[in-house]
């Protein structure tokens, strides 16, 4: 292009942009990706306010949504080094990989890190070392992120510290929601929670639960509130789900269908849709075959409503696919199942997907992603967003 041209196009602009309503502008600039938003906060002082306004932070992040152009996040461990790398995946047919990206410097050498939730294009991570307990805000579309103050914890507690991060949309603010276990029998258990909006803790001593939750990272939020797999009244014999509504600010409990009441070993939850799910895993009695069940709460809250979708043997206890499935991650957009499977050889483990709809085992499971790292994986829709863009810290560890 040449010089005159150039000079032209940009006097051609400098007449546009007075001309374009107000309104135009912000829908324009809503229904850019995240960073090419922040990069226009550099444009003048109008835009730059217009961007950084709550109001239209909120309107890019429903546009967003709207499109439905989400990223899966996957966590996992990186060779011999041991540090933890995100990676993010197209959520379409194809499963392309999209970006990997090392955690925020804070916790470069943290020893014990656990994802705690997603929202809005959030990731709330929450940091151990030797002296400290770290919980932090990351916005990976735009690289920001928010360090927590931290309460007064005990220290024998922290590491089995039940942390939930969700979004009370009644404030419009987010929140974390910090559970200690009682440390010692005299002991009672601490509740504290976090709001962004106030940038502060508060313990709530009259609401702890009487019962307990276990499951350090498995956290689901959905319908507003955090939910926990957990025991009625500290009974290790009875599960149920523990759930804390971020708008009331109260506990309640759903339960499990009767057959998983008394399961000998832990139960796991996943978001299905807009209800939950919960993951049954054991040994198959009959064979000593490992067996996997999927039940799913048709109707959010109603007992009655569970169903099972998923039984990962057949009538005569025998496994039905040939791969083991190990581990059920979440639910895709498409309503396939993302889940571990367990290699030929045993010990390596493969990415896979399993379509429920289809009823011949060889054609439902399909691998994806091989040699991941099993006690390291995580999985989480994310949306590109703007939140934390007005009261962020630049994370200098993103490329």
């Amino acid at each position: 292009m040449s010089d005159y041209l150039r000079l032209e196009s940009r006097s051609s602009r400098k007449q546009m942009l007075p001309y374009l309503p107000p309104e135009v502008i912000t829908l324009i600039l809503s229904r850019l990706p995240a960073k090419s938003a922040v990069k226009c906060t550099a444009v003048c002082k109008s835009w730059y306010a217009l961007i950084k306004d709550p109001s239209f932070i909120s309107a890019h992040l429903q546009q967003a949504a709207a499109l439905q152009d989400d990223y899966l996040l996957l966590l996992g461990l990186c060779g011999s080094t041991l540090r933890m790398v995100y990676r993010l995946y197209r959520e379409n047919d194809a499963f392309e990989e999209y970006k990997q990206l090392l955690p925020p410097f804070k916790f470069g050498e943290s020893r014990v890190f656990v994802i705690c939730g997603m929202c809005n294009g959030l990731v709330c991570l929450a940091g151990f070392d030797s002296d400290s307990c770290s919980i932090i805000l990351w916005n990976i579309s735009i690289q920001k992120q928010f360090i927590f103050p931290t309460p007064d914890l005990p220290f024998e507690g922290r590491y089995k510290a039940a942390i939930g991060f969700g979004y009370d949309s009644e404030s419009d603010d987010y929140k974390v929601l910090l559970i200690m276990p009682p440390v010692a029998n005299e002991d009672l258990t601490e509740v504290w929670l976090f709001s962004l909006n106030r940038c502060s803790w508060t313990r709530l001593s009259k609401v702890c639960p009487k019962h307990s939750c276990y499951g350090f990272g498995q956290v689901v939020f959905l319908k507003g509130a955090l939910h926990w797999p957990g025991y009625l009244n500290d009974d290790m014999f009875t599960h149920m789900i523990l759930a804390y509504d971020l708008s009331a600010e109260k506990f309640h409990v759903l339960n499990y269908p009767e057959t998983l009441k008394n399961h000998v070993h832990e139960l796991c939850l996943t978001k299905y849709g807009e209800s939950i799910a919960v993951v049954a895993t054991g040994i198959f009695e009959v064979s000593g075959e490992e067996q996997l069940e999927l039940w799913v709460m048709k109707e959010y809250g109603e007992d009655s409503s569970w169903m099972r979708v998923l039984h990962s043997t057949g009538e005569n206890g025998e496994f039905v696919f040939d791969s083991h499935l190990f581990y059920v991650l979440g639910v895709r957009k498409n309503g396939e199942l993302l889940l571990i499977v367990r290699g030929d050889r045993g010990y390596d483990f493969w990415l896979a997907t399993l379509d429920l709809n289809c009823h011949t085992p060889n054609q439902q499971l399909q691998c994806l992603v091989g040699d991941i790292d099993i006690y390291a994986s995580f999985f989480g829709s994310n949306v590109e967003s703007l939140v934390l863009l007005d009261n962020g810290e630049e994370d200098t560890n993103v490329k």
